[in-house]
């Protein structure tokens, strides 16, 4: 119901269509996204392009390799581009050294019900709500981009064999980490990250997401989704020893001896709930 909304704002970009392509990915959908997608078929740079349910990572992987053009960007069907997002992009990567790998810019909400008071700026984080400087800045080390409002120079994406098809949200799971593995191997590589803070784009919070249970759940599968991005290299052993320990760490202890803060404390929940998806994962047989 909000794919209608993210098209429209694609259809009224500055950039002149001959200059850009529009790719939906249709991940085997099972609602009225054909439907939608429909509605805009006088666009004459729109492809739809539609596959078995693979995934978040599997279909932005699919969507950048069926395009044609030298810099890609993503915009989740959730969210709503401003008119000179595209252009402004262009402008970005045109004035950015080669070295410059990826752009992104904040995620700003669009609350479909007023947030309650507990939801502070630390937990909205988890809802894709990012914006996290004032200032224009370029890094090799920090990721710079979200997901939501994120773009690639193509040679970078190639040079790096694009998205691991394995990470990123499928049905109902809440795997996450496909952009953050790709920037590690981006940065690797000796791409530098870019943010722009007028590159915003606008974010759909759901009711549905401003509940605490759906907080520890996000944050049992941020563990799962760390431990799985992790799980392929030596630093496995490591990682497992990291988390073990951190069950014994000053802030766990702190809490453990205060049984009453445990049901008052949403902060402890998410945090065991990570711990506990982290371990859980990293002790699946494989």
């Amino acid at each position: 119901d909000r794919l209608a909304f993210c098209l429209a704002s694609l259809a009224a970009q500055t950039l002149p269509a001959a200059e850009w392509e529009l790719i939906v990915i249709d991940d085997g959908s099972t609602d009225a996204t054909p439907a939608v997608c429909a509605q805009f078929s006088p666009l004459k740079n729109l492809r739809v392009i539609r596959q078995p349910n693979a995934g978040l990572g599997a279909s932005r992987e699919r969507g950048w390799r069926a395009s044609t053009a030298p810099l890609v960007a993503f915009l989740d069907d959730d969210a709503e581009a401003p008119p000179d997002w595209l252009a402004r992009i262009v402008e970005n990567f045109s004035a950015a050294s080669p070295a410059v790998a990826c752009l992104g810019g904040p995620a700003r909400p669009h609350w479909e019900t007023p947030p309650p008071l507990w939801l502070d700026s630390s937990l909205a984080l988890w809802l894709t709500v990012w914006e996290p400087f004032a200032e224009r800045r370029e890094s090799a080390d920090a990721h710079l981009f979200v997901g939501a409002n994120m773009a690639f120079r193509r040679t970078a994406l190639e040079s790096v064999n694009g998205f691991n098809s394995a990470l990123g949200r499928r049905g109902t799971s809440l795997l996450s980490h496909e952009e953050s593995d790709l920037w590690d191997r981006l940065r690797a590589a000796g791409g530098r990250a870019l943010y722009d803070p007028q590159l915003w784009v606008k974010h759909f919070v759901p009711t549905t997401r401003m509940s605490r249970a759906w907080f520890r759940r996000r944050l049992w599968w941020e563990g799962v989704s760390l431990a799985r991005r992790d799980e392929t290299s030596p630093r496995r052993f490591a990682a497992l020893t990291m988390i073990l320990g951190s069950f014994v760490s000053r802030p766990v202890l702190s809490h453990v001896a205060h049984p009453a803060r445990w049901g008052r404390s949403l902060a402890w929940q998410c945090h065991l709930a990570y711990k506990f998806g982290y371990a859980t994962e990293l002790a699946r047989p494989r």
